[in-house]
């Protein structure tokens, strides 16, 4: 028997362009993903029993606790391709707003993956290969194989193709601050892609997007010159929050940005950056039940 605990981070966009539809149904993206140590805890048991089990509870009971949860589907996959016969037990602490663009589910698939990696290790089993954790992964959410280590990475394809961010502008990135919000409604990400593919000329061209993130890339464009996020465009129109807190937030020289397909967002924090303030602004535009938190880029 083993035990173990792991942090489940959540992850922004500070830049996510939206290139169209593959012949595979997915659509493309061209972004730059990066985790904070904002998130979520899980505490993860084990026994020896005659076949596989899993059981996962939650201190949010809006969330399911069985398949329709990514922990639950992680570690259910894991023991199927591992062979092992583990009752696994999983108790989930959430703090990730859920729908909120921030990579919750995603996050804690990833984790459970992780942590059973290393208990199998622990108890002398072979477990999965890193290979067979990526494709795992790949397979229970396009966001879940960046979330197996907590770098930042450059992301394309559906989100399955990663690359690490290299020298200065790592430098630049890791450790930033910044302050996240989410108001008290939540986005659909089906809604957001489909009425994106909906909108004319809404989807961005690949050889700007690149051309944006070489450029940061190589130092000649600064991160807040960087930020863009294609789901801005059709979520700004139908929700009428956003625009005028975005405003006030840049009155305080900040730049802000809605992460993934929303409904949370970030501001850039700079050393002056008074976020007691800061956290007032959001409160007086979106109310008592928004959700404000500071946090820092891992890396």
């Amino acid at each position: 028997m083993g035990q173990i605990e792991v942090f489940s981070p959540a992850k922004i966009n500070l830049f996510l362009s939206v290139l169209g539809r593959m012949e595979n149904g997915f659509h493309e993206l061209a972004s730059l993903v990066a985790q904070v140590d904002f998130g979520d805890r899980l505490f993860i048991d084990w026994e020896a029993a005659d076949s596989a089990a899993v059981e996962l509870s939650c201190d949010d009971p809006s969330l399911p606790t069985d398949s329709g949860n990514l922990a639950y589907a992680a570690a259910e996959g894991f023991l199927l391709r591992s062979g092992l016969k583990w009752r696994v037990r999983i108790r989930l602490e959430k703090r990730i707003p859920h729908g909120a663009g921030l990579g919750g589910g995603s996050s804690n698939a990833s984790a459970v993956l992780t942590a059973l990696g290393k208990l199998a290790q622990e108890a002398g089993e072979l477990g999965l290969s890193r290979g067979e954790t990526l494709e795992l992964a790949a397979e229970l959410g396009s966001d879940c194989p960046l979330f197996l280590d907590q770098k930042p990475k450059l992301m394309r394809g559906r989100g399955e193709v990663l690359s690490p961010v290299f020298g200065a502008a790592a430098e630049d990135l890791v450790g930033r601050e910044l302050l996240l919000f989410k108001p008290s409604f939540s986005i659909s990400t089906p809604w957001a892609y489909k009425t994106l593919a909906a909108t004319e000329g809404a989807y961005d061209q690949r050889e700007w997007a690149e051309e944006r993130l070489a450029a940061w890339s190589s130092g000649d464009l600064d991160l807040s010159q960087l930020l863009h996020n294609s789901f801005e465009k059709v979520a700004f129109p139908k929700y009428a929050a956003f625009d005028p807190l975005f405003r006030k937030m840049k009155g305080y020289s900040l730049e802000c940005l809605m992460s993934g397909s929303g409904s949370s967002c970030f501001a850039l924090l700079s050393s002056s950056s008074n976020v007691a303030l800061l956290e007032g602004v959001v409160r007086d535009c979106w109310g008592d039940r928004v959700f404000v938190k500071r946090a820092k880029v891992l890396g």
